[in-house]
């Protein structure tokens, strides 16, 4: 059996992870199974707020009762209604439940007991972060896909097939200079891949004159760009990206602590590998596969900056900053900002 002939003995599928990933696959079964002829009869989307207290009605007939059980029990009287009603000439209903893993724990509940008896008639989508299901379906009508964050050492290949499904190649340096100027954040690659791909129109392949166009020659606020400041020396770069970072992306401090520390530690491996005498092309690649992103970055400065001694300071005073927001109960964002200048290379501390 074909992949549309197995989806027709599904009744019930989970997307779950990473979002860009879990909404790209949640587009195309959508593509697939709703037929857009009938889609305004067939098709149904629900959100978690369809349960909750202030809801406006969608329809007329959907009100919400005098307590916040009566209106919680309502919107799952709605799921039930729809999970049942026949399709109207077309062989399937299709209901998306979004962010399903943002619902009250009980309504949880009571959804899963419906989907149990999920008709052959219908299918129902379930997608969100973390999704887990009690109890789940039976095993023939019950799908279950998870995407996993895709990490740094995979991006350049996700980049790549993202514009070979749009008909383009790409060189080396244009996806490192890509990573390293958008971040890996898969949602904001992919829109500044559609616009690489629309403003180099019949081009082929995709150089990094191409990419500096478009995305920008200078660095954005990223975790690239924090780690590179830091690590060549620039304290107001890395002041204003990390400013920047800290007030688009809540309660990541622990992370960016992470990153600094494993970019650090990259720092001296290198080191450790030149002074064993490994040839210098070898060694760059514990920093970067890219000559062209060695220039970019400064890594040269950035090794010269940081011998054993300057990376042993900073992990002390990243390992002390970690503990701090862990317990402390000052302003996370004060913490790290108290804590950059000293982890800059050339800041003299009595270890």
């Amino acid at each position: 059996m074909n992949g549309t002939e197995i989806l027709r003995e599904v009744r019930v599928i989970v997307l779950a992870g990473e979002e860009f990933q879990r909404l790209e696959r949640l587009s195309a079964l959508i593509e697939e199974t709703v037929d857009k002829a009938t889609r305004d009869f067939n098709y149904d989307s629900l959100w978690p707020e369809d349960f909750k207290k202030n809801r406006g009605p969608r329809k007329s007939e959907d009100l919400w009762g005098d307590n916040e059980d009566s209106k919680r029990d309502n919107g799952v009287g709605r799921f039930s209604s729809l999970l049942q009603t026949y399709p109207m000439m077309a062989e399937r209903r299709v209901i998306v439940f979004r962010f399903f893993d943002d619902l009250h724990p009980e309504i949880r509940k009571k959804i899963c007991a419906l989907l149990q008896r999920t008709p052959e008639t219908t299918l129902v989508i379930l997608e969100g972060e973390k999704i887990s299901l009690s109890p789940k379906p039976s095993s023939v009508s019950y799908r279950e896909e998870t995407f996993k964050q895709i990490y740094d050492n995979k991006l350049p290949d996700w980049i790549r097939k993202q514009f070979a499904k749009r008909g383009k190649k790409i060189t080396e340096d244009a996806i490192a200079l890509m990573i390293n100027n958008v971040g890996s954040v898969l949602g904001e690659l992919n829109k500044e891949i559609e616009k690489v791909v629309v403003a180099v129109e019949d081009k082929n392949p995709v150089t990094v004159t191409d990419v500096e166009k478009i995305v920008g020659t200078f660095r954005r606020y990223t975790t690239y760009a924090l780690c590179n400041a830091v690590g060549a020396g620039d304290f107001g770069e890395a002041a204003h990206v990390l400013t920047n970072l800290m007030e688009t992306e809540k309660n990541k401090e622990t992370w960016y602590i992470t990153l600094l520390a494993s970019h650090l530690m990259k720092i001296a491996e290198y080191n450790a590998q030149i002074k064993a005498g490994t040839p210098p092309g070898q060694a760059m690649k514990v920093l970067t596969a890219s000559e062209f992103l060695w220039k970019t970055n400064k890594y040269g400065i950035q090794v010269k900056n940081f011998g054993w001694q300057e990376v042993r300071r900073a992990l002390i005073r990243l390992a002390d900053t970690d503990s701090s927001l862990k317990k402390s109960s000052l302003d996370h964002r004060l913490i790290m900002e108290l804590m950059l200048p000293f982890i800059m290379p050339g800041h003299k501390i009595t270890l």
